[in-house]
């Protein structure tokens, strides 16, 4: 049988593990969801940049496909060459122009444009949409010319999506706050609950003191006894004689009577 302190005792941690858990937890899940909104963030920021009317050298690392944007509203951190351009532009998004541009890899060889899904992004000050994508096939250096256009300035972002990483933030998000729910509501239910009752032994059997029954439980009691110890017979109408009365007996086995006299 379980001590009353060691119950409540257990009951405590359970309650205290609860709480670490639910708050652990939680607070793991909020941590993610703006590490996701930080991700995209980091993602359009991390977008090299064309301006227009000048021929800029992009450098790629890897391979795969990239996705051109036309980006009415941002800035750059920096223009290199003799490119004579604004270093921030800010056009109508509903003004979007044609993308008018020629990329040009390693060797030398034009390098065609796809199509793409028309998605784009508002984030911190960078506003864009998806126009073609690019299958770059050889890392290194590329030069991208973009033609000038009619209308306020705008660029040419180049780069992955933007929600790269940002689901699977999401999805880790979602999964921890679900087991903060669920693992720390267990641990406070259970903490929450009373004790049981200690319900006592049955007292060992001991003999009654007093006297055993004159007979079985619902059976009526026997009639008081005499005394006698032998057969007891008839009872006479009226006392015997005393010895030597007209009316006394005389005993089988006693000696004959005298003669009259």
């Amino acid at each position: 049988m379980s001590q009353p302190g060691g119950s409540v005792g257990r009951r405590g941690w359970m309650l205290v593990a609860g709480v670490v858990v639910f708050i652990g937890l939680l607070g793991a899940a909020a941590a993610l969801w703006f590490a996701a909104g930080e991700r995209r963030s980091d993602n359009v920021a991390s977008f090299a940049r064309a301006p227009v009317g000048c021929n800029t050298t992009l450098d790629f690392e890897a391979t795969g496909t990239f996705v051109l944007y036309i980006e009415t509203r941002g800035e750059f951190d920096q223009l290199a060459g003799e490119c004579d351009a604004e270093q921030t532009y800010d056009r109508n998004p509903e003004d979007e122009p044609e993308l008018d541009a020629v990329l040009i890899d390693p060797e030398g060889a034009v390098i065609d444009f796809d199509d793409v899904k028309a998605v784009g992004y508002d984030v911190d000050g960078f506003v864009g949409t998806a126009v073609r994508s690019v299958e770059i096939e050889t890392p290194g250096d590329h030069v991208l010319t973009v033609a000038p256009t009619d209308g306020e300035p705008f660029a040419v972002a180049i780069g992955r999506s933007p929600d790269e990483g940002v689901g699977l933030l999401r999805a880790g998000a979602i999964a921890a706050a679900i087991a903060g729910l669920v693992l720390g509501g267990v641990f406070l239910v259970l903490g929450s609950r009373s004790a049981p009752t200690p319900v006592a032994p049955p007292a060992a059997w001991t003999p009654d003191s007093q006297a055993w029954p004159a007979s079985p439980p619902g059976f009526p009691m026997p009639p008081p006894t005499t005394g006698a110890t032998g057969p007891v017979g008839p009872l006479s109408a009226a006392p015997p004689a005393a010895p030597g009365h007209p009316g006394a007996q005389r005993p089988p086995w006693g000696p004959p009577p005298p003669p009259p006299a």
